[in-house]
């Protein structure tokens, strides 16, 4: 491991006021999505259909793809991205105090080979989420469809994620140059970033605090721009979804992987 000066105090007094606003935002507006959901919890021999209907609309967009393959991969890319990103992060979150106390499996996945793994995890998930946001900014500003309404918030949106996804791969890009030989193997993307040149921890200290701070500061005021923009879309929908699939299960017509069946059914009645 790299050892460099780390601001974590800041760190964690800030992550706690941005995670309490965020979770305090989220509360507020659900109260309001919820003000139309009256489906009781959903009778015995339903609950399979109606996770095949999660499954397909939340981890597949099934409906974006009904309406635009391009679309449908972008919001693809995008979602699948930042929650790869969001797991590991949350995984070293919780991970890093069993590691402090020398559990083993938890020293396995940031000093053993399993580190290794979770760099293929970090830079293969980031790279999906660079490419939707760079397949995002190319239909909103190149292919312009006609449905597409170029908001303030929704520019600022992509432009955050992209800086955010980019100051990720620089900071990668920094300790790779510090690490030992075929490393930068594991890490296909951040190896990209890595600086030209051979250089010591004490020549790269201050770009490493520099950058670790501006990623890991812009992560947290990412908490607290959630609630207002259209990712919020993106972390309630699923709960809704899922009431509602309690209530909609029967409808064959709307939901895949059903609808085959629906429309030969309907075929043959006619």
């Amino acid at each position: 491991m790299i050892e460099y000066f780390k601001p974590w105090l800041l760190f964690w007094l800030a992550a706690i006021v941005a995670h309490g606003y965020m979770d305090y935002s989220f509360y507020r507006k659900w109260q309001g999505w919820a003000q139309g959901i009256r489906q009781p919890f959903p009778h015995k021999g339903k609950q399979r259909r109606i996770v095949k209907i999660w499954l397909a609309e939340v981890l597949l967009q099934r409906q974006l793809f009904g309406l635009s393959l391009f679309r449908w991969l972008v919001h693809l890319l995008i979602f699948w991205g930042f929650a790869g990103l969001a797991l590991l992060s949350l995984t070293t979150f919780f991970l890093r105090p069993l590691d402090f106390l020398g559990i083993g499996w938890a020293h396995y996945f940031f000093s053993g080979k399993g580190y290794l793994f979770t760099k293929v995890w970090g830079d293969s998930f980031g790279l999906a989420l660079l490419l939707g946001l760079v397949l995002a900014g190319i239909r909103r500003f190149i292919l312009k469809p006609a449905q597409q309404g170029n908001k303030q918030m929704d520019i600022y949106l992509v432009a955050f994620l992209f800086w955010l996804t980019l100051s990720g791969f620089f900071l990668e890009g920094l300790r790779l140059s510090l690490s030992p030989g075929g490393m930068d193997s594991y890490s296909f993307i951040g190896r990209l970033f890595m600086p030209a040149g051979i250089f010591t921890v004490e020549q790269l200290k201050f770009m490493l605090v520099a950058t670790w701070s501006i990623h890991a500061f812009s992560a947290l005021a990412l908490l607290v721009y959630l609630p207002h923009s259209k990712m919020m879309h993106s972390i309630l929908a699923p709960v809704v979804i899922a009431l509602n699939a309690s209530e909609e299960s029967e409808r064959e017509d709307l939901y895949w992987p059903d609808i085959g069946k629906y429309k030969a059914k309907k075929s043959r009645e006619t």
